[in-house]
């Protein structure tokens, strides 16, 4: 049997690790077993306790107490807590999921230790390295000896930087790299038979008459002055079609509407009743409020894609996304500064007819990528 330790920190990664651990549950529990650690980069009693119960994820056997926030010093605080862990489970492999500091401290540990990483969501690049995530997702795949690439896009990607499948025993000089489609697929299939409309009832929202606003990267919530544009965009297309936009909002966000709005400011954002602002919530109320949504606008990679998903247009609030084939389908658009008008790509999106073709797989990568960890490690 193969030991896997799967290393998460952040929520998405909770998500992801959902579906591969469900898919070991069900159909590869005599060929691998899985020990899960938690690196604490976003830890919270409650908020973990509850994905963990929500998603069905077996409990982590390790949990690291981290110190620090700071990018570097976190890193290397998960990196060396991890370090001891390896020692003491001796893993077949690593396996790590996206681009966070967890990601890139989970890759360097394993590759110095000689041990195989699995990168679950490679290839991905905004091209943008400004980004501390892109630093994570460009290391990350050169330490990995399995990567699993979400589309054609992420395999091309990883061509260019000269990461090829190797038919030779997989290794990090030689790596396999697939295309397996998006695990997040998989998880939106299966927990959208598990929702139900709660959420919509609480906040008296009408099915596809309101829009999901999300927002949390440090781009949009730490420049007072793109701050003060997006709240500014947000409050205009409220006015103006006066819809009801809900707002899940993120704890950096809220800090930052605090600090970087004035008063007034701060008030008339607020204030407004149509403006419904919400404590962060749960994966299945998300999906909930992403499948019963008019639109979606977003600085999340995940909740983009999980629109697209749920064939809902997203208007995207930032320079770049990772998730390019969403924009060349026409599902979602770049509104990025002051001469991208909120209001306008909100109206075109309600005369478009969008198509929504199959992207990012079938909703079984979660099987594929269990079948090649065993094929390629044994």
């Amino acid at each position: 049997m193969l030991k896997i330790l799967t290393l998460i920190g952040a929520r998405p990664q909770f998500i992801k690790a959902a579906a591969i651990s469900r898919a070991i549950k069900t159909s590869f529990f005599k060929e691998l077993e899985e020990v899960i650690v938690h690196s604490g980069q976003h830890y919270d009693a409650n908020m973990s306790a509850q994905f963990f119960e929500e998603l069905s994820i077996p409990k982590p056997k390790h949990t690291f107490n981290l110190t620090t926030s700071a990018h570097s010093s976190q890193t290397a605080e998960i990196l060396h807590n991890l370090e001891a862990v390896i020692d003491l489970e001796n893993p077949n492999a690593v396996l790590v999921y996206g681009d966070t500091n967890t990601t890139l401290a989970g890759a360097l540990a394993a590759s110095k230790k000689h041990i195989p990483v699995i990168h679950i969501e490679a290839g991905l690049r905004s091209f943008n390295k400004a980004m501390p995530e892109e630093i994570n997702r460009v290391l990350t795949d050169h330490c990995s000896s399995l990567l699993f690439c979400p589309t054609k896009t992420a395999i091309a990607n990883l061509t260019k930087e000269s990461i090829v499948h190797s038919l030779d025993k997989c290794s990090m000089d030689k790596p396999k790299v697939y295309e397996c489609g998006d695990i997040m697929y998989d998880n939106s299939l299966f927990f959208s038979k598990q929702v139900d409309d709660s959420i919509l009832t609480k906040y008296n929202l009408v099915k596809n008459e309101f829009l999901l606003f999300t927002m949390h990267r440090p781009y949009n919530t730490d420049n007072p002055e793109r701050l003060r544009f997006i709240c500014s965009m947000v409050l205009e297309l409220i006015e103006k079609h006066q819809l009801t936009v809900i707002f899940p909002v993120h704890p950096r966000t809220k800090k930052a509407l605090k600090t970087h709005l004035s008063s007034q400011d701060l008030n008339a954002f607020c204030s407004n009743p149509l403006l419904k602002i919400i404590e962060p919530t749960s994966f299945l109320n998300m999906i909930s409020l992403e499948m019963n949504c008019e639109m979606v606008l977003t600085d999340s990679g995940g909740v983009q894609k999980e629109a697209y998903f749920f064939e809902k247009p997203s208007l995207i609030i930032r320079s770049e996304t990772e998730w390019v084939e969403i924009v060349n389908q026409g599902a979602a658009v770049l509104i990025n500064n002051e001469n991208h008008s909120l209001v306008e790509e909100f109206e075109l999106f309600r005369a478009k007819n969008i198509k929504y073709p199959k992207l990012f797989g079938d909703g079984n990568s979660a099987q594929f990528i269990c079948q090649k960890i065993i094929n390629d490690l044994k």
